[in-house]
């Protein structure tokens, strides 16, 4: 069948299945391809290549996909033809929708009514129709290795260029399972938000079964994540959120009168303060105002104030305070309105004061608000996005409830730099990465951590507070945040799920 005949009598479903036809006459002669001679597999199913209707060919030593409706479904890869235009690939295709209950995974099934023998000589052909790729023209005649027509099938070379950039597929070679595509992943595995001494404990991404609450995965990465009761993943909870209530201070009872916010008859918010202007738009009101306690071995109270206000849209506004208590002296560090989340104690009486950041919406956190401050024995604080100029400073392992030493044998802090500048501007610079810290704001480059670094700061990672997180055990365990694989750095041990293994399919 040619693209340039009527194609009224075709059903939309027809032309899905039958993809796209070869053109008429080859453009630029044959091409001689043949049968890969190692396995190819799709999203881990292996293929019996000799049986499939539409067989995976290599030409120049590159593999080329057939790209058939179960193929492009399966990969999500989407595809439609136009008279004038020609083909389009791009990215999306395919049943990626599914965030529901009773929601069920499209199963892949390849066809295997062919008869492919190894003996036998193949032949395809070069389309004489435009093709473009993620909006990407390509001058198929000109490029080394073009896309081929078999069989009335277009074929695509899986080329770094085209497989990875352009249509987000990963290509994944083994030299004993040979050559694994893997696209179209729903995304299960979320967030680590827990650890003990044989499990990570996740947070799903999509839930489609009733019933079902978080994941828990064996550190081994040897076996598939199993599903947790939402029972079972309350009480785990329970347990967390007593760990982060330790680490995070104690909460503290604060009095108003006079018009201002006190604590043990010390105030520490005036009138002004803690009310809103009756003409403030928004209609907004004090809806709440909580005390967070940290006392600290050299004497030094600090107390972190909560102000909540909240408007008649429904919105809330979080303001922090945080102030330092010595001697019945009050003071505010104004470097750090916003949450603690940890205090490190050093040796030498100071003590790191880390915050992950402002929260503002759905893990979405403020510019410029991961900060770390050190206090001294005296009361001084100094604010080591400053000291350093970055904008952005996380401490791996602050988040881990069962970590409980952060610091090194020498008194050194592992931190991470966000490589973007403290001077307002937010202007990128080249000290993206992990350092050692100590309390003179010393630092030296992490090297065994050079390779970790490198794939955060690459555009296919996600943010730090979501993909690594470093366990109880102090092992890093990187989420890589597209087809559910969990990669522990310390060990160099990969874990890889196919969505299929963790929802239902149909």
């Amino acid at each position: 069948m040619n693209w340039k005949k009527p194609l009224a009598w075709l059903t939309l479903c027809s032309i899905l299945l039958l993809c796209f036809p070869a053109a008429t006459q080859a453009a630029s002669g044959d091409k001689k391809v043949r049968l890969p001679d190692f396995p190819v597999l799709i999203n881990g199913q292996a293929l019996d290549n000799a049986k499939l209707k539409y067989p995976f060919f290599v030409y120049k030593d590159i593999t080329y996909l057939p790209l058939t409706w179960e193929y492009t479904r399966a990969l999500a890869i989407s595809l439609s033809f136009d008279q004038d235009k020609g083909l389009q690939l791009g990215m999306g295709g395919g049943q990626l929708s599914g965030r529901f209950i009773g929601w069920k995974k499209e199963a892949f099934r390849p066809d295997l009514s062919g008869s492919n023998p190894r003996n036998r000589a193949y032949t395809a052909t070069m389309p004489d129709f435009p093709v473009t790729i993620s909006n990407n023209y390509i001058d198929n005649g000109s490029e080394p290795f073009p896309l081929l027509e078999w069989n009335d099938v277009t074929y695509l070379p899986l080329t770094w260029k085209y497989a990875h950039d352009m249509l987000g597929l990963e290509l994944v070679w083994d030299e004993t399972k040979g050559l694994n595509v893997i696209g179209g992943q729903q995304q299960v595995l979320g967030a680590i938000y827990y650890d003990d001494a044989d499990y990570l404990y996740m947070y799903p991404e999509l839930v489609t079964e009733p019933g079902r609450g978080g994941l828990k995965v064996k550190k081994s990465l040897e076996e598939t994540p199993v599903w947790m009761t939402e029972e079972e993943t309350g009480e785990l909870r329970k347990r967390v959120e007593e760990l982060e209530r330790k680490n995070a201070g104690e909460p503290v009872s604060l009095e108003t009168k006079d018009g201002g916010l006190y604590y043990l008859e010390l105030r520490l918010l005036t009138k002004e303060q803690i009310t809103v202007s009756p003409g403030e738009a928004g209609m907004a009101e004090i809806r709440g105002l909580k005390g967070t306690r940290f006392e600290l071995p050299s004497g030094i109270t600090l107390v972190s104030v909560e102000k909540t206000k909240a408007y008649n849209t429904g919105h809330s506004l979080y303001e922090y305070r945080t102030f330092l208590i010595l001697r019945k002296e009050v003071s505010e560090i104004k470097e750090l309105r916003q949450p603690l989340d940890r205090i490190i104690a050093n040796d030498d009486g100071s003590f790191w004061l880390v915050s992950n950041g402002v929260d503002l919406i759905r893990g979405k956190l403020l510019a410029g608000s991961r900060r770390i401050a050190l206090l001294d024995a005296k009361g001084n604080v100094r604010l080591a996005n400053e000291a350093l100029s970055e904008s952005g400073i996380v401490v791996p392992g602050v988040s881990t409830p069962g970590l409980k030493d952060l610091l090194t044998d020498d008194g050194k802090l592992l931190i991470y730099r966000s490589g973007i500048s403290n001077d307002g501007n937010f202007t990128p610079q080249d000290t993206q990465g992990y350092y050692w810290l100590d309390t003179g704001f010393n630092v030296s480059k992490a090297d065994a951590l050079f390779v970790l670094a490198k794939e955060e700061s690459s555009p296919d990672r996600p943010s730090l507070n979501k993909s690594v997180y470093m366990g109880s055990d102090r092992k890093f365990y990187l989420l890589r945040t597209k087809n559910n694989t969990i990669f522990n750095y310390s060990d160099n041990k990969t874990g890889r799920w196919y969505d299929d293994e963790l929802l239902a399919t149909q």
